[in-house]
């Protein structure tokens, strides 16, 4: 595979090295506090309505052409068995396993019961080197595809960020990346981990050194930041899907992939990144040159 070669996991292409491809746009389902989920009891959830959540985001990708996977996200071990369950007897993978590190290693015991290979789906994801109980994992069920979520500090340069990395800080004397690469993990995602609009800014800088040096694939979950204002289901005034648009739009320019947040945000996120590709389709066309 050359270095600039797109990542293919199912039917989906993932870009590497550059920025050509459309991003893959993620929705989480089954996040703490989704409104499908019992709130006395996490295992329990609306089926038709996770359904219905998925569907939709399915169909706005084909009606876009815009790349989408659901993550499937878990807080107890239990709870994550009973999501992949649905998941398996309704779809097909490829998918990303998140939630709690416990929630994501009975997910992988789960699934190899399933004979459902690792090559399937993608872990979310590993911060650094020092919980052995994750890296055993990692290296007991064979994890192929594996997202690096950089934990920073709002101002942390993309200079910074880059080191998070790539410096040999780890135990063993080793980097981020290649700490992960002797498990076993094949592909690496970089996450540039949002806490508010100047880490945003950064990340987007950092997302650009990161294809051209390394030519991994990378994006962000750019509208995460944006839960600390308001919940748009409480306060209708403070109502965050038109932010959540906005910001989708540049981030969509910078980005193989984006974790969009709920599921149930799809239809504003995947025309939006929609949006931003025609856009940069017409500025590539007519050669036209836009410095900030």
């Amino acid at each position: 595979m050359s270095d600039n070669e797109p990542y293919t996991l199912g039917n989906i292409r993932l870009g590497r090295g550059n920025f050509d491809l459309p991003p893959l746009l993620i929705g989480t389902l089954f996040y703490q506090g989704e409104t499908l989920l019992d709130r006395k009891d996490e295992r329990n959830f609306d089926e038709n309505k996770a359904k219905k959540r998925i569907e939709t985001q399915q169909a706005l990708g084909e009606k876009y052409k815009i790349p989408t996977m659901v993550e499937l996200s878990g807080i107890t071990p239990e709870a994550m068995v009973k999501y992949l369950d649905f998941y398996l007897n309704n779809f097909e993978p490829p998918f990303v396993l998140g939630g709690t590190l416990d929630a994501r290693i009975a997910g992988m015991e789960y699934l190899q019961d399933r004979d459902v290979i690792s090559d399937e789906y993608v872990y979310n994801a590993v911060s650094n080197l020092k919980n052995k109980k994750e890296l055993e994992a990692l290296k007991k069920f064979k994890i192929k595809t594996a997202v690096i979520l950089i934990l920073a500090s709002e101002n942390m340069t993309s200079t910074q960020r880059y080191a998070y990395i790539t410096k040999k800080n780890e135990p063993q004397n080793v980097s981020l990346i290649d700490g992960i690469k002797n498990t076993g993990v094949e592909e690496i995602w970089i996450d540039g981990g949002v806490i508010n609009l100047e880490s945003l800014a950064h990340i987007l800088e950092t997302q650009q050194l990161i294809s051209t040096s390394l030519h991994l694939p990378v994006g962000t979950a750019p509208t995460l930041f944006l839960f600390k204002y308001s919940s748009p289901r409480l306060n209708e005034k403070f109502h965050t899907k038109y932010r959540k648009a906005s910001i989708m739009f540049i981030a969509s320019w910078f980005s193989n992939f984006i974790f969009y947040g709920a599921i149930e945000d799809s239809k504003e996120c995947i025309a939006s990144a929609y949006q931003s590709m025609e856009f940069k389709k017409t500025v590539r066309s007519h050669n036209i040159k836009l410095n900030l």
